[in-house]
């Protein structure tokens, strides 16, 4: 077997080989490196520049500044001037990459020159006056955005000046004013008074004026005074008039139209009296009864049991006598009548027809009466010659009454 031995050149020649292999590898580990690291003129390594874009800041502008001459009738004008017309502002970008937000884009794809602007010029705004002077501690002018703001503010909150929240509170006044006076244009005059009546069927009947959103009363006395209580009342046509009691066993009837023009009767029988009374129900816009009281000519249920005893023998006023009723209601008093003054409150005295008619609950025994009536709660009308001292008996105790002119 032959033995094989390398030459000296083959062996120098693969040692070569190795050794520049050996080489190379360290050249390429050091252009890697020489990719990332850079040499000054020294010799010395250095950083160099990022590649990541740098965006720079914008310039600060002159804001458009807003002044306020002053207030007029709540509005304040607004001027508005710019700081002046200044180049745009030279935005020097890296170039070899692009930017990497969409707002870096956006700014790129923006045209030069289409930035907002505030207008010029004078501009109302509703409520400027009112933020100055709440923002005096503000040591700063304030800018057009929060005026307008503010005014806009103001303007959905109080759409409405002071002046016409007045105006609009008038009107409102006025309509509600005119809605709850009369189609007539004057309110109902208003009627109390009394009437005697009898259970004659041939008495004319009575009357009852009545008047729209009004109530009038009917109150029933019998001869005594004494409060007569109603048993049952019908009333014509129940779809115009409302009847009511007043309360159960009352002798007062409370009567209310409901229709502004209407008519009908009423029919009421009294506790213990199979004869009933009859009376005419009307509207009437001009004279309305608020109150009228019927004296009806007997004894009702509650009679004093023992009438009032005089010293004098003179006649009672029969029931037709309606001078002497209208002194012991105090209701429909002649025209000529003559008011006098007495030092008894619970005493009225008139002068008329040459006598004088004194009203109380109380007995007059001197002067003696040459008549006597007595009215809706016991209440009497007296006549008397004329005097100016009364003697008045008042639970069993004898009084002086002065009376004077």
């Amino acid at each position: 077997m032959r033995e094989f031995k390398p030459t000296p050149g083959r062996l120098r020649l693969s040692g070569s080989v190795l050794i520049v292999g050996m080489l190379m590898i360290p050249s390429q580990i050091y252009q890697a490196q020489a990719q990332q690291v850079q040499l000054d003129s020294s010799g010395d390594e250095t950083v160099p520049p990022g590649t990541e874009v740098q965006t720079p800041l914008p310039q600060i502008t002159n804001r458009p500044a807003a002044t306020l001459p002053g207030q007029d009738n709540g509005t304040t004008t607004v001027t508005i001037e710019n700081g002046g017309n200044q180049p745009p502002a030279q935005q020097d970008l890296p170039t070899g990459s692009e930017p990497l937000t969409q707002n870096e884009i956006n700014q790129r794809l923006q045209p030069d020159g289409q930035q907002p602007t505030t207008p010029t010029g004078d501009f109302p705004i509703v409520g400027a006056q009112e933020l100055l002077q709440s923002l005096d501690d503000l040591d700063r002018p304030l800018t057009p955005e929060e005026i307008t703001a503010y005014g806009a503010a103001i303007q959905s909150q109080f759409p409405m000046t002071p002046e016409m929240i007045m105006d609009y509170r008038r009107r409102v006044d006025e309509s509600q004013k005119a809605a709850a006076t009369p189609p007539s244009g004057q309110f109902p005059n208003a009627i109390s008074d009394a009437k005697r009546l009898t259970l004659d069927s041939a008495q004319d009947p009575e009357v009852l004026l009545t008047g729209p959103d009004t109530v009038s009363v009917m109150a029933f006395y019998d001869s005594t005074g004494a409060a007569w209580p109603v048993a049952s009342y019908v009333i014509g046509k129940p779809k115009s008039f409302q009847v009511y009691a007043m309360q159960e066993g009352s002798n007062q009837l409370a009567v209310t139209p409901l229709v502004q023009h209407g008519f009908s009767n009423i029919v009421v029988s009294l506790v213990g009296e199979s004869r009933p009374l009859v009376f005419e129900v009307r509207t009437n816009s001009l004279n309305t009864h608020y109150r009228r009281d019927f004296t009806v000519h007997g004894l009702g249920p509650n009679a004093a049991s023992k009438p009032l005893q005089t010293r004098q023998s003179e006649p009672v006023a029969r029931a037709s006598n309606d001078v002497m009723m209208a002194f012991a209601t105090g209701a429909d008093i002649p025209g000529n009548a003559v008011r006098l003054s007495t030092d008894n409150p619970g005493v009225r005295a008139w002068s008329y027809d040459g006598a004088i008619y004194l009203q109380s609950a109380e007995a007059i025994i001197s002067p003696p009466a040459s008549r006597i009536l007595t009215g809706p709660g016991q209440v009497k009308a007296y006549r008397i010659r004329p005097t100016s001292v009364a003697l008045i008996s008042s639970n069993g105790r004898v009084s002086k009454v002065r009376i004077s002119q």
